[in-house]
């Protein structure tokens, strides 16, 4: 699977972070970020007073080979200058790809294509507006839907971000015509001005951490593409969302089991675990060491627990083949003295477990919260 990862930056408005956008997207970019989200119709930017700000990221932009997508309504060309069929302002400043919100008619769309074309630059559809209608008129346009990208917005004002139900809809439609999928993630810390309450496509992700939000976007194949929506200049948090295109599996948060012994603990914690081949009516259940001809040893615990909806477990010697194989309940069990409780995942994710599905590679973090 190709992920790409990006940030964002801004020009024109107070900023979040301590560091510039300048410095900002230079240290994105020590971290191997390649892609860039901006806007350039912000009502309460002036963009106009900062082209040369942009000037000198497209310096470093070209340098580095980055990407910068920006954000555009009609009223971007009064700021930035061009037209529907001249974008060479917007190549000026540095960006390579312009994502398309409302306003445009079919006609200024088929126009910014051939244009964007003409410069090697890309157009980015907006995939939270785009319906079947809209796509069959693209089609007609002869707009190259195969490949292409398109971009969902995000919500800076809290509570009013997109469904899960909604989202979910959008990638049935778009990766049915080979349309690749961008969202947003909000940083945990750099929240961008007018609200400070983050920039998540979904609203369900809004105090979610980057890197998290990111392993569900993409688990689930809602998205392709994950920008931070937020400028940030916290590098772990950089560091964390890029180890996302190393190993994008789902991660569960779980709160630990006091009485849970290191063995079980090791095997939980220390792994990337992979659902076997099927679907079970009762656990999840990850591939296990059967198949080692030495089975670490897994005593049983002193004292056992029921198994709550959520629970993670893992068996013991009491269950000779099975020992050492970890499974999660999907509905409350009994206690069984065969299997040793290593812990619960946390409330706020037990919403991600329909996210597992056969093959479907998941970790797990230990939380004290």
């Amino acid at each position: 699977m190709s992920i790409t990862l990006g940030t964002s930056f801004y020009l024109g408005i107070p900023a979040s972070t301590k560091n510039s956008a300048y410095d900002c997207v230079s240290m994105a970019a020590d971290e191997g970020i390649r892609h860039f989200f901006t806007t350039v119709q912000m009502p309460e930017a002036d963009i106009s007073g900062h082209l040369q700000q942009f000037r000198e990221i497209a310096e470093l932009a070209a340098k580095m080979d980055l990407r910068i997508m920006a954000d555009a309504h009609p009223i971007a060309f009064k700021r930035v200058g061009g037209s529907v069929s001249d974008l060479e302002p917007f190549r000026a400043i540095g960006i390579t790809d312009l994502r398309l919100d409302a306003g445009f008619s079919d006609e200024d769309i088929a126009r910014l294509q051939h244009a964007a074309r003409q410069l090697g630059m890309t157009i980015t559809l907006n995939a939270s507006a785009m319906k079947a209608q809209t796509i069959e008129r693209l089609k007609q346009m002869n707009f190259p839907l195969d490949g292409s990208v398109a971009c969902h917005n995000y919500y800076p004002r809290i509570e009013s971000g997109m469904s899960t139900e909604f989202i979910r809809q959008q990638a049935e439609l778009l990766h049915e015509h080979g349309i690749k999928i961008a969202a947003f993630a909000a940083s945990e810390h750099c929240h961008r001005y007018i609200t400070y309450e983050g920039l998540p496509t979904l609203e369900v992700h809004r105090a979610t951490r980057p890197d998290l939000a990111c392993r569900e976007l993409l688990t689930r194949q809602w998205a392709d593409i994950v920008y931070i929506g937020d400028q940030t200049d916290d590098r772990e948090e950089l560091r964390r969302f890029m180890t996302v295109a190393q190993s994008p599996h789902l991660v569960l948060r779980m709160r630990l089991n006091p009485l849970c012994g290191e063995a079980e603990r090791d095997i939980a914690l220390n792994r990337i675990h992979e659902h076997l081949p099927q679907d079970f009516e009762v656990t999840y259940r990850a591939r296990g060491d059967r198949q080692r001809p030495e089975l670490l040893f897994i005593a049983p615990q002193s004292q056992n627990v029921a198994r709550e909806m959520g629970t993670v477990a893992v068996d013991n010697a009491l269950y000779p083949r099975y020992s050492g194989e970890i499974h999660i309940a999907k509905k409350n069990l009994p206690l069984d003295p065969r299997t040793n409780v290593v812990g619960r995942i946390i409330e706020d994710d037990l919403r991600l477990l329909d996210a597992i599905n056969p093959g479907t590679s998941f970790a797990f973090e230990a939380v004290d919260l």
